[in-house]
């Protein structure tokens, strides 16, 4: 109780009293523990307690602490029974031999793990303990009691198998008589021992490690309906008789909704069970087919949560559950080999029916795919391998063309999108080159169009294909870097001169970059023409500069002041007038190319800008020449 979460509830004082009064009483707790259980070897006093009567006027409302005290206990006997499982299965069969019988259930061992922490809790009642108290001492016996059944049960292993296979007699043959054959072998006890449910299969190591998680899960869920159901009974049902009693649920519940909150299938298989058995015995499920139910159940628990399934959809592959039960009994593999045709056949409708639109005509078809294969387990061939044998390889077939034909329209839908992202990437170097080329110079209006609308496609063509051809880039920009030069004005002749040199190939090169992207003929013949008559004017005189034509980009303008001796010839300057301005050692010449009431705009010999100056800063004007 000092290590449990209530210990701030219980003070010092109240500690030690309660320490005294349970060394008190220690030994009258053993001493009737022990005559408790010692009654379960008691056969009369069994039976007179299995027909004590229930005095129904006492019953009543059970209390909170009942309830906890309760919990605490059933989790006591799982643990314990998860724990040994092993050893009590082992010993149940060798017990079964001694009395005669194949099997035995639970309820015919005397010291099970129920009934020794059921006594506990008879013999702990009377006590003056709360209800914390008794669950602090239950679990004091877990851990210094309970603990210990397992060496308990591999003691008893030994002495029933002991009693049940004589001692070899180590006696000398006579010459000439052969030995006689021992009265049993150990394999031989080991096969006679197993449930008849068993001897259908070997249960694989696989399948038990599977129903050790299931434990665990149990444990973890406590309580739900798919724990462990109690044994009562002496005697196992055959997997002909659960097969027949599914096959008579799936007739019975076509018309029930498969999704709806319903106790796990094993419990519904029961009650049928019970309304087909004409026997006296009382019969149970088998560990394993127990285990084989419930593993199913919350297979397809999960698949009726799974939001990635229309409710169609849902509702087909619910119906697969009985079916699966029948043919999971007896087949312990379904649950992990995905190669099972079984398993292989749920796995495919299941990804088959996911992510579904029901708008789209291709999901519609898988729908209806998905239902005519449903249709057919539940209907037909369902409670037979060979039925999911011959379905899973035909639905697999069918799903693996799907899969290709929805990978082929998604290759070619991302083919798509990364052609376009290329398209748009190379539309943007296009775009900069084009930018480049013209930053700082001072081209025609109608060239500059003409490169941003027509000449860029061309370089569009070529740069897609640069991989291949990276010649037919350079030769593009170079075109176009021509052009631009070829149509401003030349400095002097010797420029003029190779201006005239190159126009021979650069009208060369435009008229083929023009055709390869089919460019409007009638529209050529205008370009061409408008090109041969700026380039005579060019030639043939020179050209004052039009400011209104230069293309002015993005370059950021200095900062400059105005002396306080020039403020008053700077504002009288006009448009057009050139400046210059002293920058230390140094002169710049700028051109007075705008000016509004307090802005004076500079730009210098090739239009490029220099200067923002306003009226209210400090500039050092140091001449005007006009």
């Amino acid at each position: 109780m000092q290590l449990g979460k209530n210990r701030e509830k219980t003070n010092k004082e109240q500690y030690i009293k309660l320490l005294e009064y349970l060394r008190s009483v220690r030994r009258d707790i053993k001493q009737d523990y022990l005559l408790k259980v010692n009654e379960f070897f008691d056969d009369s006093d069994r039976k007179a307690a299995k027909n004590q009567k229930v005095d129904f006027s006492t019953v009543s409302l059970i209390s909170g602490d009942a309830v906890k005290e309760g919990y605490a206990v059933t989790a006591i006997i799982r643990q314990c029974e998860h724990l040994f499982y092993e050893e009590l299965t082992s010993l149940n069969k060798l017990m079964a031999i001694q009395s005669g019988k194949q099997t035995i259930a639970d309820s015919q061992n005397s010291i099970v793990p129920e009934k020794l922490v059921r006594a506990l809790v008879e013999v702990v009642k009377p006590l003056k303990l709360n209800a914390d108290g008794r669950i602090a001492l239950y679990k004091t016996f877990e851990v210094a009691v309970f603990s210990q059944l397992g060496f308990i049960y591999r003691e008893l292993i030994k002495q029933c198998e002991a009693d049940v296979i004589p001692e070899k007699v180590a006696v000398e043959p006579y010459r000439g008589v052969p030995m006689p054959a021992p009265l049993y072998v150990v394999g031989e006890i080991k096969e006679n021992a197993k449930p008849a449910s068993e001897s259908a299969q070997q249960i694989s190591a696989e399948f038990t490690l599977l129903q050790d998680k299931l434990e665990l899960w149990r444990w973890a869920h406590f309580p739900s309906a798919y724990g462990s159901i109690s044994v009562t009974g002496h005697a196992f049902y055959e997997q002909v008789e659960i097969k027949n009693a599914l096959q008579i649920l799936q007739q019975f519940n076509d018309d029930t909704d498969p999704g709806e909150n319903k106790r796990p299938l094993k419990w519904q298989v029961l009650k049928k069970l019970k309304e087909l058995s004409f026997s006296v015995d009382d019969k149970i499920l088998a560990k394993q087919d127990e285990d084989a139910l419930d593993l199913v159940a919350l297979i397809f628990s999960e698949i009726n949560k799974d939001e990635s399934l229309q409710k169609s959809v849902k509702m087909a592959i619910l119906q697969m559950e009985i079916p699966f039960s029948a043919a999971s009994l007896g087949r312990c593999g379904i649950f992990f080999n995905p190669k099972n045709p079984v398993r292989q056949l749920l796995d495919d409708v299941f990804a088959a029916g996911r992510f579904l639109n029901t708008e789209a005509c291709d999901d519609r078809l898988i729908q209806q795919r998905i239902a005519s294969t449903v249709k057919k387990i539940t209907r037909d061939s369902g409670f037979e391998l060979s039925g999911w044998t011959a379905e899973a390889s035909e639905f697999s077939l069918y799903l693996s063309k799907q899969k290709q034909h929805s990978q082929n329209l998604e290759e070619t839908a991302k083919e798509l999108m990364i052609n376009e992202q290329a398209l748009r990437t190379s539309r943007k170097i296009v775009a900069i080159t084009i930018e480049n080329s013209l930053m700082g110079k001072k081209v025609p209006t109608a060239i500059v169009e003409f490169l941003h609308d027509v000449w860029s496609e061309v370089l569009l063509d070529a740069y897609t294909g640069k991989d291949e051809l990276p010649e037919q880039w350079e030769k593009t920009v170079r075109a176009m870097d021509e052009l631009i030069v070829s149509v401003m004005p030349p400095a002097d002749d010797h420029q003029r001169k190779q201006i005239l040199t190159l126009l021979p190939g650069l009208i060369a090169a435009l008229r083929k970059g023009l055709k390869q992207i089919s460019y409007d003929k009638p529209a050529q013949a205008r370009f061409f023409k408008d090109l041969a008559v700026w380039h005579i004017i060019l030639m043939d005189k020179k050209v004052r500069d039009d400011v209104g034509e230069q293309r002015i980009k993005g370059e950021k303008l200095k900062a400059v002041t105005l002396a306080d001796a020039s403020l008053e010839q700077a504002k009288n300057l006009a448009v057009d007038s050139w400046v210059a301005f002293s920058r230390g050692s140094a002169t710049q010449w700028g051109k007075l190319i705008w000016k509004d009431a307090e802005n004076r705009l500079f730009s210098g010999k090739n239009g490029v800008k220099m200067f923002l100056i306003t009226h209210k800063e400090q500039p050092m004007l140091q001449e005007c020449l006009y």
